[in-house]
């Protein structure tokens, strides 16, 4: 869909203050002329009624003495008036008298006076009379002039005047603002809208209205976007807060809150990639709960929870924090990572590790107080082994400690 051609406010005002100006120079002309007429007209009238009573007894005195002359210089005079063009009059003799412009001879007549005798006897003559239409013309044509070079002139002085005064506090305003709306961009919406325009005292328009409410919207914008960016960082913080309490649950063990298996398929092969890079040392404990099936049979799963929750808080206490880490394998079986550990130390960990958990009763609901052991397989990385391997080994060891008789150590290089 194409864009409307742009057309300015200003310039339609003037151009349609200009129409309607020569629309009533037009009217006005019109209506002079009109006026001008019927004058004419209402003079024509006043000229033979003047005629009639003046010119019009002498002619019938000199038609009765037969003075032609007399007559003649009658005619004439009545022909001078300057809204008379031609007079005929036609004496009952026969004779026939003419002035004025013998053009117009063939011009029906505009008034026909009858000429009686001196005594009002019998007529004798008629008189004749045609308008100059000339002098209508130009009488019509002169005052017409004068109404149009008048009021044109005070026309465009006026328009000139309205031309003026739109273009200064209308057009260039608009124009102003015009262009700012048309180079506004969001990079640029809280530039400040300038309007060139004379400055006024005590009062405003609504070109000052309109700016002051922009000037109001950028202000309204501008605490939004503020108050919006603090929201946004709010929201971004609770966000990043929220997915890492989502990754920590996903890589947790609801019950114990120990890892869980995920975490150990990610975190283990990064343990041992890093151990074989640099040649450092990586033990691993695989734990499981002596005879636990047989606690779940007996008292029940609850039961069963309180144990796994015990050990698993037990262990915890006793690893380095920030460099060993525990995580649920399935069950009842738990694996330990002991960075930078020797068999030796490993061992010893495992040993101190089933010490405790053996030594310690736990109490479950009801006054219920079980105690229970735990069976261990010990092993380190081998140069070149990854972590299926590694596992695959401290489960043979921890199979071996539990066929040896459970609540052993069992650990292997």
């Amino acid at each position: 869909m194409s864009t409307p051609k742009f057309r300015s406010i200003a310039q339609r005002l003037v151009r349609h203050t200009v129409w309607l100006a020569l629309l009533s120079v037009a009217v006005v002309l019109a209506v002079q002329t009109w006026a001008l007429w019927h004058q004419h007209r209402n003079r024509l009238a006043e000229v033979v009624e003047l005629v009639g009573s003046t010119h019009v007894p002498l002619l019938g005195v000199a038609l009765w003495d037969i003075e032609p002359r007399a007559v003649q210089l009658q005619v004439k005079a009545i022909a001078s008036w300057p809204e008379i063009g031609y007079v005929r009059l036609r004496a009952s003799t026969g004779q026939v008298f003419e002035g004025g412009d013998l053009r117009l001879a063939d011009t029906p007549p505009t008034q026909t006076l009858s000429i009686s005798a001196p005594q009002g006897g019998l007529p004798v003559g008629t008189l004749e009379l045609v308008g100059d239409p000339q002098y209508l013309r130009d009488t019509v044509v002169h005052n017409a002039l004068q109404v149009l070079l008048g009021y044109g002139l005070f026309t465009a002085v006026v328009c000139v005047l309205i031309a003026v005064l739109l273009r200064r506090e209308l057009h260039r305003p608009l124009q102003g603002m015009a262009q700012f709306a048309a180079q506004l961009t969001p990079d640029r919406l809280m530039a400040p809208l300038e309007i060139a325009r004379v400055p006024r005292q005590g009062h405003r328009d609504e070109i000052d209205v309109l700016a002051e409410g922009f000037g109001k919207l950028q202000a309204g914008l501008r605490g939004h976007i503020a108050n919006l960016d603090s929201l946004v960082a709010e929201r971004t913080r609770q966000l990043e807060e929220l997915v890492q309490e989502i990754h920590r649950l996903s890589m947790t063990d609801a019950l114990t809150g120990v890892y869980n298996r995920r975490s150990i398929d990610e975190r283990l092969p990064s343990e041992v990639e890093r151990a074989q890079r640099y040649g450092r040392p990586l033990a691993v404990l695989f734990v499981d709960l002596d005879h636990f099936k047989q606690i779940n049979d007996t008292h029940g799963h609850p039961v069963g929870d309180v144990v796994l929750r015990h050990m698993a808080q037990r262990v915890r206490e006793t690893l380095r924090g920030g460099v060993d880490w525990m995580a649920r394998y399935g069950g009842e079986e738990f694996l330990v990572v002991l960075p930078e550990t020797t068999l030796e130390a490993a061992v010893a960990t495992a040993e101190r590790l089933r010490e405790c958990i053996a030594a310690e009763s736990v109490e479950a609901a009801g006054g219920l107080v079980l105690r229970v052991t735990s069976s261990f397989g010990v092993t380190v990385c081998r140069p070149g082994e990854d972590s299926e391997r590694l596992l695959s080994r401290v489960d043979v060891l921890l199979y071996e400690a539990k066929l040896d008789g459970r609540n052993r150590v069992a650990f292997s290089a």
